[in-house]
């Protein structure tokens, strides 16, 4: 049921690029077929240096291109010192444009596989920036360069700064990244009528990039900026619609913020430039496709017919990195019990093949370990093997609440072989020696 979900969400997918594309060009009616979605993609490197590469079926041409971190802050360099008037020349191109006009803006697919990668502890996450940000008008989305002028501060200040919290500190930013920007990075369709069609090669470049656009956002080594103010002198007038009131960047916020990992082994790899590069990203529990849709229907969309597509790339994205996942960490998240309680009760009973799951240090406390146990029934995670209250301040009432799951009939998790309580948990010998007692009858190994 599961893999006919997935097929569907695709398929639904597909149908609305083509609904957005319709009539772009006549060299549409060459029909290309998207990659298949797989539980590992989006942890896996290739996934995005696939993007990257010269295609055969689609003409050669890349669907999508990288800009250079250090071009982006000379542009903007360049715009912050001509006068407001004659700032319209300096505005970022259409790839179309760009990649003639200075294709050395652009990283190419071998000079990104070559740049060097995080530390083995956060997980070798890629120098990949994916920007979210808001269109200003229909015709460009930054016309001004205020969103341009943004990024870039952003850009240098997360390469100068360390970010802390607590015990903890996060590394900078890398000093060359590749920056996916959607303006530059793919082609754009003609916005006017006396605009020419864009070509056969663009075309379905344009459709293979669109069919998997939340790869950019969802992949779990890429880093996203959401550029959540980066037009607020034109937000009062009426003639900008805010960061948070529009539909892609609130599918970009939220599809990003489903599997990434947040470890001061890194860097940050969520940021709202917004609020602040200095800020850490409090990461909210992941919504499901029903909850999105609901969020989605208070949103403006440009074109009407994106909103089928941002819902079924997000339904695509949660069959792979939640409802298929082996594994699923959210650590650091900053989570309560009311976080763990709704977790818990959207995403549990979908999770038929989870083996390894963590909460480790978040504050859930044992209210939070007793909103866990009220969500696992007889059926609930069969396969779970690891289950992780590293720091999580559980106490004794929390390790006697996972007790008395583990004595309940049926067996619940029966697969259940390990679970970790070290660290910060504010627990007596007491406390442990009731959970003792229930995991030695199952055969359970305690750490901690």
């Amino acid at each position: 049921a599961r893999r006919v979900e997935a097929a569907t969400a695709a398929a639904a997918a597909a149908e609305a690029v083509e609904a957005i594309l319709s009539g772009v060009s006549e060299a549409c009616c060459v029909k290309w077929e998207p990659l298949p979605d797989t539980p590992t993609m989006y942890a896996d490197p290739d996934t995005i240096y696939g993007e990257l590469e010269p295609q055969p079926g689609l003409r050669l041409v890349p669907p999508v291109r990288l800009l250079r971190s250090e071009w982006v802050v000379a542009r903007a360099a360049q715009l912050r010192a001509v006068p407001a008037d004659r700032r319209r020349a300096l505005t970022l191109p259409r790839r179309q444009e760009l990649e003639v006009l200075e294709p050395s803006a652009y990283f190419s697919a071998e000079e990104v596989k070559a740049l060097p990668r995080g530390p083995r502890n956060a997980g070798f996450p890629m120098a990949v920036l994916a920007v979210s940000h808001s269109w200003e008008s229909e015709e460009h989305p930054d016309p001004h360069g205020r969103t341009l002028l943004m990024l870039a501060d952003a850009i240098t200040t997360a390469q100068a700064i360390q970010v802390s919290k607590g015990p903890y500190t996060w590394q900078t930013l890398p000093s060359r990244v590749a920056v996916f920007f959607d303006f530059c990075s793919l082609f754009q369709p003609p916005r006017a009528k006396e605009e020419p069609p864009i070509g056969e090669g663009p075309t379905m470049a344009l459709r293979a990039a669109l069919t998997r656009m939340q790869v950019w956002y969802a992949h779990q080594l890429t880093t996203c900026f959401f550029v959540t103010d980066g037009n607020t002198e034109t937000a009062n007038d009426g003639s900008h619609t805010p960061y948070h009131e529009r539909g892609w960047p609130t599918f970009e916020y939220h599809v990003s913020a489903i599997g990434k990992a947040i470890t001061s082994s890194g860097w940050p790899q969520l940021v709202d430039v917004g609020l602040g590069v200095d800020t850490l990203f409090e990461r909210g529990v992941p919504l499901t496709p029903a909850a999105l849709e609901h969020l989605l229907e208070s949103k403006r969309f440009t074109d009407g017919t994106d909103h089928g597509l941002v819902l079924s790339l997000y339904k695509k994205t949660v069959q792979c990195m939640i409802i298929g996942a082996s594994r699923l960490i959210y650590s650091s998240c900053e989570w309560g019990p009311d976080e763990v309680r709704a977790f818990a009760a959207a995403w549990f009973s979908l999770c038929d093949r989870l083996e390894h799951f963590s909460l480790a240090t978040n504050p859930i406390g044992p209210s939070g370990v007793a909103a866990f146990c009220e969500n696992i029934g007889p059926g609930t995670l069969p396969r779970l093997k690891f289950l992780n209250f590293f720091n999580n301040q559980v106490g004794d009432d929390g390790l006697r609440c996972i007790a008395e799951l583990l004595r309940r009939t049926p067996p619940h998790l029966p697969m259940l072989k390990t679970i970790r309580i070290t660290g910060k948990n504010d627990t007596t010998p007491d406390g442990k020696h009731a959970l003792e007692e229930a995991c030695r009858s199952r055969g359970i190994k305690i750490e901690g």
